[in-house]
């Protein structure tokens, strides 16, 4: 890194992580140890879901533990309240390296009133709750 310089160096997987945060018609297994970032990842993955007008009511995201969903849904919401104001998480500047658009901004907006409706549990709870 340059003296002065504002960017760290880039992460050997940040093609991965890019495709994970943008890539909506994949289904993916986010694989890595402690520590990684999978929580961040998978959080912007949802946050900018919603940026693109997906409806809360229309993800599911699924994890190993309930302490795990529940800081995942916090993170969500700490990032979509962070994108409502115009500012981008240093997690998501990979895919927002400007900003939200104006449409962006406004399914944003739209999908802070109803988070509740994202379904974010464990494995067990969501095959439970059929």
């Amino acid at each position: 890194m340059m003296p002065g310089s504002q960017h760290s160096p880039a992460l050997p997987d940040a093609g991965a992580r890019q495709r994970a945060l943008l890539d909506y018609d994949a289904t993916l297994l986010v694989e890595a140890g402690a520590g990684s970032g999978k929580t961040a990842l998978m959080a912007g993955r949802v946050a900018l879901m919603l940026a693109h007008g997906i409806r809360p009511r229309d993800i599911v995201a699924i994890t190993f533990t309930e302490a795990a969903a529940a800081e995942l849904l916090e993170r969500i919401e700490r990032f979509v309240a962070s994108l409502k104001v115009g500012s981008v998480p240093p997690e998501l500047q990979l895919a927002l390296p400007t900003d939200l658009s104006e449409g962006q901004r406004a399914a944003i907006a739209t999908a802070a009133t109803a988070l509740d409706e994202i379904t974010c549990t464990t494995i067990h709870g969501f095959c439970s709750s059929s």
